[in-house]
Order: structure tokens, then sequence, then C-alpha cells
């Protein structure tokens, strides 16, 4: 057991606050579900039977392209819309009433899914879904991001992911027993199945407690101070008390000397700097083909030559979601950085891999064939735990106190607008007729992840293992990408909060009482 307890992960991770990270995070798994789902369906006979035209020439039936391309990228524009509404939505109400509004309109969004005879009905409510899933992809790592110390934000964060890719995972196995039924159920169970996750969270949302910082910045000082001492339970009262006081100083710190309010906030001065990190990581994960293979995953699979394309589809989900579970450790210990440059270099090789053996014309041997999917499989082991994980919590921790949720809607806007990009083009790329580039395609994800490298070596700077009051002081001292991991700042509020936020603190009240004297008494 001591052994265990000099991992930082096990040693700071109180039972309140894991069970707060994995619930919270639940809403992941309807992201993952309702993503995964639909690129089963897309290569489902009997789906295309029941929703799809025939081809009088083969006498098959199928969905065509033009169908294709709106019914995936439309839901993603309601994606964006969510984003767009979660900013307001948790600033004004906080966190746990956010929780309440996305389940309900993720619970109508599937009514009109499982309940659909119609190709479009089936749009429309994966349309209203995905507005829940807008919200959820904001809420919940903002969330998480203000209820965890600064040594396990990583890990708390990476819930969501896990959770995500656990969703896809349950619903490829659904769609693989159900592929071969002859009748509406070989579609229609796993829609019905999507009804679990928003029920079990409107229940259970009623037991998680209100994000203490969020308390803080409303003047809620009695309520956050109570809350924080359940969540750091095992920590001396003390030192929990001191966290919040200057959290709280912080808080008006900012307030005073950089007063920060509107979206246009969020692109003057050093916000600019924080905003683009987040947005870009965002992006980026889209541009290397993340929502490509979700969508049309199977389709490409049949593209190379490949056979069992649902039996495959489970294999590469769960090396995905293997790998997002090595994040809960990699993430905190290696840093956000490191992870999501190697990443990007391996993606980039794993996908000319791809394009090389796959080709216009498919994998034409067995080796050709097994080469694809193993350079697949690489692609999606490190996508998982660096362009998966490592950018939620890269874009959960960048933004100030006073434009987090702000600075998190505008990346995810963005990212889910390159999302609806992606989503569009990606058929009339890869499709006979079209651009026809089949298993080239992989050229084009493999080009973009070399951008996305550049990106991160020129513009991410390591953020893990400080408090978000800490990154706070070191962006306005305007820390350079290269010197960020190492730094070591004066010290200020954001400081002693990272030192503070340990559960084996010891409580230095002389390190204090230096720290409130350096601060302008107007901002207490």
């Amino acid at each position: 057991m001591r052994g265990l307890n000099d991992i930082t992960l096990v040693r700071e991770m109180t039972k309140p606050l894991l069970m707060v990270s994995v619930f919270s995070s639940l809403g992941g798994m309807s992201f993952g579900l309702d993503n995964a789902y639909w690129g089963g369906l897309l290569g489902m006979k009997q789906f295309a039977k029941d929703f799809g035209t025939l081809d009088e020439l083969t006498g098959e039936y199928s969905i065509p392209t033009t169908w294709q391309s709106a019914g995936s990228g439309t839901p993603l524009a309601g994606v964006a819309l969510g984003c767009l509404l979660a900013a307001p939505l948790s600033a004004r109400f906080g966190r746990k009433i956010s929780f309440y509004v996305l389940n309900v309109i993720a619970l109508v969004g599937i009514v009109l899914q499982a309940s659909a005879f119609s190709y479009w009905q089936i749009t429309v409510g994966r349309i209203i879904n995905s507005i829940s899933m807008g919200i959820i992809c904001n809420v919940v790592p903002t969330y998480q991001n203000e209820c965890a110390p600064a040594a396990i934000r990583g890990a708390a964060i990476n819930f969501y992911q896990f959770w995500q890719l656990l969703g896809a995972l349950l619903a490829t196995i659904i769609n693989y027993v159900c592929s071969n039924r002859t009748d509406q159920w070989a579609y229609r169970t796993v829609m019905v199945c999507q009804f679990a996750i928003p029920i079990i969270l409107l229940i259970g949302a009623y037991f998680l407690p209100e994000s203490p910082r969020w308390l803080l910045i409303k003047d809620r000082d009695t309520e956050a101070e109570k809350i924080m001492q359940w969540l750091r339970i095992g920590t001396h009262t003390e030192v929990v008390k001191e966290e919040l006081h200057l959290i709280k100083l912080a808080i008006e710190q900012q307030r005073e000397l950089h007063y920060a309010a509107s979206y246009l906030d969020c692109f003057r001065g050093t916000n600019r700097r924080r905003t683009l990190i987040a947005a870009g990581v965002q992006c980026f994960q889209q541009f290397q083909g993340a929502q490509f293979i979700l969508n049309y995953v199977y389709i490409f699979l049949a593209e190379i030559g490949v056979e069992n394309t649902y039996q495959i589809g489970i294999y590469l989900y769960l090396v995905n979601l293997i790998s997002a579970g090595c994040a809960f450790y990699m993430a905190d210990k290696f840093g956000r950085r490191p992870i999501l440059a190697v990443g990007a270099l391996v993606m980039c090789a794993s996908m000319f891999v791809v394009g090389g053996l796959a080709g216009v014309a498919g994998a034409k041997t067995s080796a050709q064939q097994n080469g694809a999917l193993a350079a697949l499989f690489v692609w999606l082991a490190f996508q998982a735990i660096a362009w998966g994980s490592c950018v939620w919590i890269t874009c959960a921790e960048v933004g100030t106190a006073q434009l987090r949720e702000k600075t998190i809607t505008i990346a995810t806007f963005l990212g889910f607008c390159s999302s609806i990009l992606v989503t569009y083009v990606s058929p009339y790329l890869q499709n006979k007729g079209y651009g026809n580039l089949q298993g080239n395609i992989g050229f084009v994800w493999g080009g973009l992840s070399a951008l996305s490298l550049a990106f991160v070596i020129f513009y991410v700077p390591e953020l893990k293992g400080r408090s978000l009051e800490e990154l706070d002081d070191m962006f306005q001292q305007k820390v350079s990408v290269f010197k960020f991991g190492k730094y070591r700042s004066v010290q200020g509020i954001g400081t002693i909060i990272t030192q503070t936020e340990k559960k084996d603190a010891v409580l230095d009240k002389d390190a204090f009482s230096v720290e409130e004297k350096s601060v302008d008494p107007s901002v207490a």
C-alpha cells in the first residue's frame, strides 16, 4: 500500500473526487455512442434497405453519397450550436444546472431517432441530441478542471475521453451483434440503448456538487468551502481554507488588473494566445481525420478490401479505449506537450502507410491489407492518448478564470466547425464518382498531422502540474513556449496555490502572509 501511495494519482485522488470525475464525465458516453453507432449504420445492409435507395443496375440498396454527407455532417452543426449555448448557460446558472438541461435535450433527440421511419427524422433527432453533446463537451471538462488539484487534473479530465471511447466501443459491439438481423432491430437496438445515459445522469445530477471555483466567482464562499473540504477529504482543514482564500484573491486580482468579460476579450492581450492554443488543438484534432474514422471507418475498411468490418471495428475501438486508459497516468506524468507531439508524428507516419498500401485500388494482397490495418490500429492508439485525451485536457485548463467558459466555447465551436467540414468533404474525396481517393485519403490526413506537429512544437506550452491560477500568472508574464515546462515563477498567488493543492501540503503561514502583503489591498 505504501508503494501505491507514492503514485501521485493514487495519493491525490480522493474517493469524493473520483466519484465526481467518473460520474460527471458519463455524458461523454452519449457522445461516443452517437458518433460510433452512426458510422456502423451507414455500412449496415438492413439500414440501407429501410432508409436508402435502390440501385437498379446492381439491385442493391445503399445510402447515397449526398445523404451520407448530410446525415453525418449536419448533426455536427447541432454540436456547434450546443457549444455556443454552453458558455452563457454554464456561466450564469452553474455547471450543475447545465447537467439537467443537456440531459433533457438529449432525451428529446433520442426519442426522435428511436421512433423514426425516415432517414431525415433520424438526422433531425441526431441534430437535437448533438446540441446536448455540444453542451457536454464544454461543461464536463470545465467542471472537472475546476474540481481537481493540479497534480492530477489531467487524469480527472481524461475520464471524459475514456467514457466517450467506451460508448463508441459499446455502440460498435451492439452494431456487430445486430448487423445480421433482417428487421428494424438491426439498427433500432442501438438507438434505444442511448436512453440509458441521460436518464442515469438526470437522476444522478442531483447528487453532484457545484464547482467550488464557480461558487467563488459568484461570491458564494461558504458553499465553496463546504464542497472543497469534501472533495479534498484527508487534507488539513486549514490548508483547504487557505487554498480557497488564495483562489479568491487570484480571482479578485484578475478582475482588478486584467478585467475581461466579453468574447472579444478572448482575443485581446495574452488571452489571444490562450484562445489560439485551445482552438488550435481542437481544430487539428479534426483535421487529422478523427471524425472521418468515426463516421466512415466501415465504408473505408470495405473500400480497401477488409472483410468482417464490424468485428474489426470492435478491435479498433478496444485499442482506442485501452490507449485512452493509459492517459490517466501518462498525461500528468509526461505532460501534454510531448504526448501531443509524439502522437502527431506517429499518426502522420501511420496514415502515410495506410495511403501507400491501400491506394486507389484497395489493398490487393493480404500482406498489404494487414499492413494497412496495422497502421490504422497504431493511428487509433496514438490518437486516443494524444489527440483525444490531451486535447480536452489542454482545452479545459488553458483559459483564464474570467473567460474559461468562453475560451472553451470558441475552441470547441471552431473544432466542430472543422469537424463539419471534414465530415461533409470526406465522402466526396474518398468515394468513386467523385474524388475517388479511396485508400489514398490517408495521405491527406497524414499531411495534416505534420502541420499539427509543427503547431505543437511552436505554440503549445506544457501546462501540467500547475494550478489554474499559476498558469494565469505565467501567461501574463508571456513565458516562451519553450521555457514553459521548466519555468520557475516568483512566489505569486498562483505558485502558492499549486503547492497548497497537494494533499500532503503543510501550511506555511509566513509564506501566505508575505504573499497577501504583496497584493494590492483594494483587490481583496
